[in-house]
């Protein structure tokens, strides 16, 4: 069979080998992702709760494991019919994404809109993987840092993704009032000046006269750290979008106008409360933190550009060397969250030296990995998740989710 060639009717595929619980249902496949599929489908169609691809990006190198140069035509060609195959293994419930640089991002997405649908694209994913130094910055023109994240849903009238959220890179400014006496009736709040109130907290008369005895810089960390500590005191108010709010909530604003020293309560069945001070929204800076590491952390909606996850440093991960092709484990790990419950199915049919499922492994998510390269399979990939059963694989999100090993997956070959 060429390289890309269209599935044989009569391939099939057998397990020859279990590692670990010979009872998991995991799956490690050897052989065309094309054939693979399509023996998938009576099984598994519409159970799989995400799929990530990661292709060939038609770079025009030579890699030590394959040859990435096709032409664009003979690319889509290769393409369409492996999207073809995965999209009745999705759930309705369920997600694609697909990565990509900007060689053949316009082709992707034109061909994904096609297959999955144009209403049904989610978001397209700036991920920035490196930074605009070193050998690439003697380059004319823009230096190219960022891969691209195509996310599309089976279905986005049924889309339910878990809500993420990611560390802000500093504090919030509009958190400026401290309410001493949060624990009273909102009618009785007052509202101080949060730099007057930790300047007091320090032994000082005024925030001038903290800055100048400690300088801005300590005076700052010192009004965060109280801000992080006393986040349900700590508040701002935002003025929310009249035209926006149904007629309920006019009226509720209008009242408020009316009394703009008194602070009123909006009961709403099944959701928080709304508080409004002369019209104006109270926020709290509460809803914004969370523990990361132990510790409250200010944080943010994830974005569409995610520039928070390192490339560098992963050479040891999974301890295989896929130069320039690996994945982090904390890339997979934050999409798998995003489109996946403990249990669900994911599948990944390019997955190269394991990152997927020794992901999805480590999470307790059942995965299917198909790889055809005999170097990337035999040599990274079932070595790799054999370590991730064994509980050998400390490296990538090991230790944050506390992964000591177990489980098992079946190696299976086409026949």
């Amino acid at each position: 069979m060429g390289p890309w060639a269209a599935p044989s009717n009569s391939v099939t595929f057998a397990r020859s080998v279990s590692y670990g619980d010979a009872n998991a249902e995991n799956m490690a496949f050897f052989g065309d992702n094309l054939d693979a599929l399509g023996s998938l489908r009576p099984r598994f169609e519409g159970a799989v709760r995400c799929a990530y691809l990661d292709p060939p990006y038609n770079t025009g190198r030579q890699f030590a494991e394959y040859t990435d140069r096709l032409s664009p035509s003979d690319w889509v060609s290769m393409m369409a019919p492996r999207l073809e195959a995965i999209r009745p293994l999705i759930a309705d419930d369920g997600t694609v994404f697909l990565q990509i640089d900007d060689t053949e991002l316009a082709s992707l997405q034109l061909l994904a809109d096609a297959i999955f649908g144009r209403d049904n694209r989610v978001s397209t994913i700036t991920l920035v993987r490196s930074a605009g130094t070193g050998h690439k910055a003697i380059n004319r023109g823009p230096v190219n840092v960022t891969d691209f994240i195509l996310v599309y849903a089976k279905c986005k009238s049924q889309w339910r993704p878990n809500a993420l959220t990611c560390p802000r890179s500093r504090y919030d400014d509009a958190y400026t009032l401290f309410v001493p006496n949060r624990d009273a009736s909102p009618e009785q709040w007052r509202f101080l000046r949060l730099e007057a109130h930790v300047a007091t907290t320090l032994g000082h008369k005024t925030a001038r006269a903290a800055k100048l005895a400690l300088g801005i810089s300590a005076f700052e960390a010192h009004k965060q750290a109280f801000a992080l500590a006393h986040a349900g005191q700590v508040v701002r108010f935002a003025q929310p979008r009249y035209e926006a709010v149904g007629r309920e909530f006019q009226r509720f604003i209008d009242r408020s106008r009316g009394e703009p020293e008194g602070v009123l309560v909006l009961k709403r069945a099944g959701n928080k409360d709304v508080l409004l001070r002369g019209g104006d929204r109270i926020l709290t800076l509460a809803d914004k933190v969370e523990q990361h590491n132990g510790a409250p952390t200010l944080v943010e909606p994830l974005t569409n550009v995610w520039n928070d996850i390192p490339f560098q440093g992963i050479a040891r991960e999974g301890g295989v060397t896929f130069v320039r092709n690996k994945k982090p484990e904390r890339l997979i790990e934050r999409i798998l969250r995003m489109a996946t419950d403990e249990g669900d199915w994911v599948i990944d049919p390019f997955v190269g030296s394991g990152t997927t499922a020794a992901v999805a492994h480590k999470m307790g998510r059942r995965w299917i990995g198909i790889e055809r390269g005999d170097e990337q399979f035999f040599e990274m990939c079932v070595p790799r998740l054999q370590r991730v059963v064994e509980g050998r694989d400390l490296t990538g999100i090991s230790r944050a989710v506390k992964w000591g090993g177990g489980g098992g997956f079946s190696v299976m070959g086409s026949t």
